[in-house]
């Protein structure tokens, strides 16, 4: 399965929908706008996960970790055993 982003649980929201929801609270943001926020703070975790492990990744490459499903799943499900 070649998944293209990722949502939260049965409560989770697309891009569509956090932006569609910013609207109607009064701050005006499409669905790129949303994403690219959304990645931005995977990118500041990625790399800190990187600089933290001497990794030395590129910026590029951190980009491309930050940006994988399979990275923001970890990261959701590391955030989310607080919860259990």
């Amino acid at each position: 399965m070649n998944k293209k982003y990722v949502t939260v649980g049965k409560q989770g929201m697309d891009y569509h929908s956090i932006a569609r929801k910013m609207t109607i609270d009064g701050e005006k943001m499409n669905h790129s706008t949303a994403r690219n926020i959304v990645n931005r703070g995977f990118f500041k975790i990625a790399k800190n996960i990187s600089k933290k492990y001497d990794l030395n990744h590129t910026d590029e490459r951190i980009k491309e970790i930050a940006i994988s499903p399979q990275f923001q799943e970890s990261v959701i499900e590391l955030m989310s055993l607080g919860e259990k």
